[in-house]
């Protein structure tokens, strides 16, 4: 699969570069090869126009000024492209000179804002409808302000894809991690981005600009700008995390015995204990966040792939049995917030007798638990360490090798005026990389208290908030999504890093896992899991971007090159026979074998069509009516299937329920925190992902070698059942645990 997925990434890569043999690496370190590129576009583009006599569509994307976007959107528009009524809106371009510069003027952007002002509402919402949105008796039916906003996202994942066919380059906005939360923190970053190595490999000072476009040209302006970026910084939060734990003796133990294990074991931590025979019962505070102990002993321990409480279990056994104490510890109960754990510690001197501080001595008072409970934490408060609040943000928009840097700059400006108003940064632009890409520090909170968050969401907000303002500055750049071009995951620093180390030092391990995504990644590989997942949806994406380029007057080559991504996408869905070549039997949804597998289904393009509009869900109780749609889809999929069938589709099953379930426990978050007014800034919490493919460093084991055919047919037949029975109980404790939550989250 992976000879075909190679040849299907480099026909697309060939459209795209215009001819064929020269990587688009070269070419875009090729400033003439560039500069001819985009005269070529522009002059195919101008003949487009011509033929159009200037009143075709694309006249009018030009001319009703969607090409670059302004700040004239509708509110209710997602980054900044609006709907008028039952129409796309035309929007003025922020500076009529670069809006008629030649760069403006550019194909990819006069494709992009054609496509975008050929793009028809009214046709998606019948569309939309017929495939079932919407549900019985008004249930999930959009308003206005819904329909308006879905029309809007539609059209501009429409025309990106059409500016990309067309030579756009994707936009790359990214957070970095590790913000800076004290002021020194925030000194180190500022010096690393207005510092860079010249040719000797000495370090100097290089431009950077604060929120009023002013250079931070001395040591004393940076020093001065700093002390007044660190005024809205917040103190560390306190850490409320507590851990209520059970020791079983192994044996007798004296109790002096018994104090002087669980101090080596808790360390300087502050702790109660009470003892009752054989059995040791502690409440400590903790290190540890509480919070994800306390939602997996919530749902059910066997329930959770998380290791975390194993690992904690098994490391205060291991010092109680270094202190010469026998015992086999478990965690029952955990605490991360003040109330709960002031509840709890009170709670604890109530049910237990002869509870003791960590020094062997009777807490006192513990007939009124209460006040007893609220003598020892504030004792123990003193001792509580702080965990740092998020008071900044080290931001990255980057852009290709070729770019103006100065319009580059002038995008991620605008960007931060518009997104983050009233709050405080510095952009620099450092030159020691063949891309362009400008480092940004901004405040995480406002002098007016607003604090800016970076949930999933706002991340494509900003994205695409970028692309338009770097179109607006001549830059042929669009906001795609890694599904569109079905593209491997993106790798971290610390992949990058545990991949160059073991490329230089042999000695030095790394799982299979990272050096596949580093690799996948750099040579631009295509997702096989993704295009056997989603290929049918993903080319239906692209059929309809070539309708609606189509129905707006585009033509050429953006028109060609839109038609060859989505007819690779399904050609190779038709030709998938999985690891081996196509056979003379195979036809499309074919196995390996040579029989349809389930994929060929009919109702694959409804279940298609549902998981598409799961992106739309932007509540909790959208997106479970969402998914409730989704599995009845798939189970009347797996009512028909043929029992050959049934054990892949129930994996392929569990995969979708598991996104399914990522999504939802987002949007849980998400409403929680909006409840909350803020939440401090807390990420996002996911799902523990199966085979987690980050550095190994301490395992030197090798990966485990594939499976041949014929074994894996047989381990397929062997499982069927279990994975059938093990799909039915997770799907179950998943309602359980979802409708359990429903008043919190959902009303």
């Amino acid at each position: 699969m992976s000879g075909r997925l190679a040849g299907y990434a480099a026909e697309i890569d060939r459209y795209l570069r215009g001819e064929s043999g020269v990587k688009r690496e070269e070419q875009d370190d090729d400033k003439s090869v560039t500069g001819a590129r985009r005269e070529a576009g522009e002059f195919q583009a101008m003949k487009s126009y011509e033929r159009t006599s200037g009143g075709g569509r694309l006249g009018q994307g030009q001319a009703g000024s969607t090409l670059g976007g302004g700040r004239n959107a509708p509110p209710s528009s997602p980054g900044g492209t609006g709907v008028a009524g039952s129409s796309m809106s035309s929007r003025a371009p922020k500076s009529t000179a670069a809006a008629s510069s030649p760069k403006a003027a550019s194909a990819p952007i006069m494709v992009y804002g054609a496509t975008l002002a050929g793009f028809r509402p009214e046709e998606e919402e019948e569309d939309w409808k017929r495939r079932g949105g919407g549900g019985g008796r008004g249930a999930g039916r959009p308003s206005g302000t819904g329909r308006a906003a879905r029309a809007a996202y539609q059209a501009q994942a429409v025309a990106a894809r059409a500016g990309y066919a067309a030579g756009a380059q994707p936009a790359v906005f990214k957070v970095m991690p590790n913000p800076p939360s004290t002021k020194d923190a925030a000194a180190r970053l500022l010096n690393y981005i207005g510092k860079r190595e010249d040719e000797k490999g000495e370090k100097h000072d290089i431009e950077i600009f604060d929120e009023d476009g002013q250079v931070l040209a001395t040591g004393g302006a940076r020093k001065a700008f700093l002390e007044t970026f660190c005024e809205t910084f917040e103190p560390p939060l306190e850490n409320t995390n507590f851990l209520e734990v059970r020791f079983e003796l192994a044996g007798e133990v004296t109790d002096a015995a018994v104090s002087e294990a669980l101090n080596k074991a808790f360390g300087a931590k502050p702790f109660i204990y009470a003892q009752d025979g054989q059995t040791v019962q502690v409440y400590a505070h903790t290190d540890e966040r509480a919070g994800p102990f306390a939602r997996v002993l919530a749902g059910g321990r066997e329930n959770s792939r998380s290791k975390a409480i194993d690992k904690i279990e098994a490391r205060l056994s291991e010092a109680m049995d270094a202190a010469g104490v026998v015992a086999k510890a478990e965690v029952t109960a955990a605490v991360s917030r003040e109330p709960k754990a002031k509840y709890f510690l009170q709670k604890f001197i109530r049910t237990h007798s002869h509870v003791r501080h960590a020094n062997g001595e009777a807490v006192p008072g513990v007939k009124n638990s209460t006040k007893a409970a609220a003598s020892v934490y504030e004792q123990w408060r003193p001792q509580f360490s702080g965990r740092e609040r998020r008071n900044a943000y080290h931001l990255l928009f980057s852009a290709r090798a070729g770019t103006d840097a100065n319009a580059v700059m002038a995008a991620a400006r605008a960007v931060l005026e518009e997104r983050a108003p009233g709050y405080k940064f510095v952009l620099a632009h450092h030159k020691d990389t063949k891309h362009v890409h400008i480092h940004a520090m901004v405040q995480a909170r406002s002098a007016d208290g607003e604090r800016l968050k970076f949930y999933k969401p706002d991340l494509v907000a900003w994205r695409e908030t970028f692309a338009e303002k770097a179109r607006e500055n001549g830059i042929a750049m669009v906001a795609t999504r890694r599904m569109d071009h079905a593209m491997t995951r993106p790798f971290t620093k610390e992949h990058a890093g545990a991949y160059s180390r073991a490329q230089s030092d042999p000695r030095y391990q790394v799982s299979a896992r990272t050096i596949e995504r580093v690799e996948a990644k750099r040579q631009r590989r295509l997702d096989g899991q993704s295009l056997v997942v989603n290929g049918d949806a993903i080319a239906a994406a692209w059929q309809k971007t070539v309708t609606t380029m189509r129905a707006a007057g585009v033509v050429g080559q953006a028109l060609t090159a839109a038609e060859s991504i989505g007819n690779n996408f399904l050609q190779f869905r038709r030709d998938r026979t999985g690891e081996g070549q196509p056979g003379p039997a195979a036809g499309r949804g074919a196995d390996q074998s040579g029989q349809k597998s389930f994929l060929s289904h009919p109702g694959m393009r409804e279940l298609n069509a549902l998981l598409g509009d799961l992106n739309m869900a932007q509540t909790p109780l959208e997106m479970r009516r969402q998914m409730a749609r989704v599995n009845q889809a798939l189970d009347n999929m797996r009512e028909t299937l043929p029992p050959a069938h049934q054990g892949q589709f129930e994996q392929y099953r569990e995969e979708v329920n598991d996104k399914m379930h990522d999504r939802l426990a987002r949007l849980q978050f998400e409403r929680q925190q909006q409840r909350r007014g803020g939440g401090g800034g807390e990420p996002i919490p996911e799902r523990e992902p199966r085979g987690r493919d980050l550095p190994t460093r301490d395992d030197p084991r090798e990966p485990e070698q594939p499976r041949t055919g014929t074994e894996q047919e047989k381990v397929a037949a062997k499982q069927k059942d279990a994975n059938k029975q093990k799909a039915r109980q997770s799907e179950e404790q998943d309602r359980k645990t979802q409708r359990s939550n429903d008043n919190d989250y959902e009303r």
